[in-house]
């Protein structure tokens, strides 16, 4: 179990980016336009040491979450949770009606994420720089396309 009391989390600067993907990497996550124009990504910190990282890609109303990561070292707290509802607040704030997501495992329905066609997610954001990277390597995302409507209260989650 870790002691999340200690725990902070702040917006990353692009100072932080080499903190970001290295996070990143080690959850197994791709680094492609890690702190991109168009995007917010937080740096989470337990005793001044990084020890998780998310992200967001912005479109026209919606966002697309953009990794969830907690070192193995750091996990079993509930770090990742205080990510993700961070990132779902900060979503709703800015006046997003939706958050997207991609997936390869877990069930994410405890969030209030419900599985859309891949389709939806497509068609909704099309400039983020997720999508524009699967668009230039003529790839589709891998796994399940979540979305979680905003109009609902994030701490309803």
């Amino acid at each position: 179990m870790t002691d999340s009391s200690t725990v902070q989390i702040r917006l990353a600067t692009p100072a932080d980016k080499d903190t970001v993907c290295r996070v990143f990497q080690e959850a197994g996550l791709e680094t492609d336009a890690a702190l991109a124009e168009g995007t917010t990504y937080w740096v989470m910190e337990r005793g001044g040491q990084p020890v998780g990282s998310i992200g967001l890609e912005h479109g026209d109303g919606v966002s697309l979450l953009r990794g969830a990561a907690v070192l193995p070292e750091a996990r079993g707290g509930g770090l990742g949770r205080r990510l993700i509802m961070s990132a779902m607040n900060y979503a709703q704030a800015r006046g997003d009606r939706a958050i997207y997501m991609f997936s390869k495992g877990g069930d994410w329905s405890s969030f209030g994420f419900q599985q859309v066609p891949l389709a939806v997610v497509m068609g909704d954001i099309p400039d983020a720089p997720q999508i524009q990277a699967y668009r230039a390597r003529s790839e589709r995302p891998g796994g399940t396309t979540w979305m979680r409507n905003l109009d609902v209260g994030v701490q309803q989650a």
